[in-house]
């Protein structure tokens, strides 16, 4: 009777855990992917950048030919410039936007709980003299002063997995918690 109904809904919990636990694998997996294509093309547009290069400098006989292996500092620039746009599409991939700003960038970083969007969060990051926090509206029980010690000098990618996952762990709670309600 009872207990065979209690037993029979908590297989089925475990099962939905088991598959939500698959479905954030994939997910995982996917954002890894997206990032990873994003590398290459990166990648892709670096080499043909250099072929350009050489291409034109070997069309201009007259003019002084510069070592093809040391790109000009304009295509090194701009290199630069896709680089960091390249980033910032592969952030806004996993929930995490950015815009570049006179003084640095700004992060925004978007939350979800079981595709339901909740909140977003803004980080303002200097970028001079050394990487800094500027601005934030993180809530203060997140411990920001402690993943920035440890990664934010060092990986400023992980610094934003680990900062979206303390976020998403809050709200997807908080959410839970007004869902019973």
């Amino acid at each position: 009777g009872v207990f065979s109904h209690l037993e029979m809904l908590e297989a089925q919990a475990h099962e939905a855990a088991v598959k939500e636990e698959e479905k954030k694998q994939q997910e995982e997996k996917l954002a890894r992917l997206k990032a990873r294509v994003q590398e290459l093309r990166l990648q892709r547009d670096e080499l043909q950048a250099k072929v350009d290069l050489q291409q034109k400098g070997q069309h201009e006989k007259g003019a002084v030919l510069s070592d093809p292996a040391q790109p000009s500092a304009q295509a090194a620039l701009e290199w630069k410039i896709r680089s960091v746009q390249a980033m910032l599409q592969m952030f806004y991939l996993t929930g995490i936007s950015g815009k570049l700003t006179k003084k640095g960038v700004c992060f925004c970083i978007s939350t979800a709980f079981e595709g339901t969007y909740l909140d977003s969060y803004y980080l303002e990051l200097l970028m001079k003299p050394e990487v800094r926090i500027h601005h934030h509206s993180i809530p203060t029980f997140i411990p920001l002063e402690q993943i920035t010690k440890k990664y934010l000098e060092t990986d400023i990618r992980r610094f934003l997995a680990v900062l979206s996952d303390h976020l998403n762990a809050y709200v997807g709670r908080r959410y839970q918690a007004e869902q019973l309600q």
